[in-house]
C-alpha cells in the first residue's frame, strides 16, 4: 500500500508528460492579410475549379480557396462540426498558412487553430505537409500534428480536384496544374 502511494505521483507525472509531449509554448504566426469568406467566393472557386478540370489548370485566390474549403467542411461534416470557417494564406515556395475558426466553446485555449506547412503533390493528389500547428499560445507537434495532417490530406483527396500534376503558390494565389 505504501509502495502504491509513493508511485502514484510518479505515474501521474509520467502520464501528464506523455499527454503533453506534443505541446510547447509557442504560437504559429499567420499572415495579417484580410480574407473574406462568402458563398459568392465559394461559387467563384467552384467555377474556377470546374474550368480548371476542362482546361488543365486552375488558379485560386486566398478568398476563393478559403470560401470553398469552408463551404465544403460545412456541407460534408453536418451540423455538429466544430468548425465555422477556414482561412488559407499562400506564400511563395509552396508555403501555406491555415486558420481554422472554431465555434464558441470548443477549446478553452481560444477559438482558432493555426497551421503552417507546404503544399505538394503525392500520388497525383494535393497534400499539405504541416510543420507547425497551434491553438492559442500552445503549439502542437509529434503524433498530434501527424493526426491533423492526415485529416487535411484526407479532405483534399476527396475534393475531386482531378489528377494533380503540379502545385505552386505565390503571395495570395494557389496554382494547380491538372493532368489527364
Amino acid at each position: 500500500m505504501v509502495y502504491q502511494r509513493k508511485s502514484l505521483p510518479v505515474i501521474v507525472t509520467l502520464l501528464l508528460t506523455v499527454a503533453l509531449a506534443g505541446c510547447t509554448a509557442a504560437a504559429v504566426k499567420v499572415p495579417t492579410r484580410a480574407i473574406t469568406i462568402s458563398a459568392a467566393e465559394a461559387q467563384s472557386a467552384q467555377t474556377a475549379g470546374m474550368m480548371g478540370l476542362a482546361l488543365g489548370n486552375v488558379e485560386w485566390t486566398e478568398g476563393q480557396f478559403s470560401s470553398l474549403l469552408s463551404e465544403l467542411v460545412k456541407q460534408n461534416s453536418g451540423p455538429n462540426t466544430p468548425i465555422s470557417a477556414i482561412h488559407a494564406w499562400f506564400e511563395p515556395n509552396n508555403e501555406i498558412y491555415l486558420r481554422v475558426v472554431l465555434k464558441e466553446g470548443v477549446l478553452k485555449a481560444g477559438n482558432t487553430l493555426d497551421l503552417k506547412g507546404t503544399v505538394a503533390i503525392e500520388n497525383h493528389h494535393v497534400v499539405v505537409k504541416l510543420q507547425e500547428a497551434g491553438a492559442g499560445n500552445l503549439s502542437v507537434s509529434g503524433p498530434i500534428l501527424t493526426m491533423i495532417n492526415r485529416q487535411i490530406d484526407s479532405a483534399l483527396a476527396g475534393a475531386n480536384l482531378g489528377v494533380a500534376a503540379t502545385v505552386k503558390t505565390e503571395m495570395g494565389r494557389l496554382m494547380l496544374q491538372i493532368g489527364g
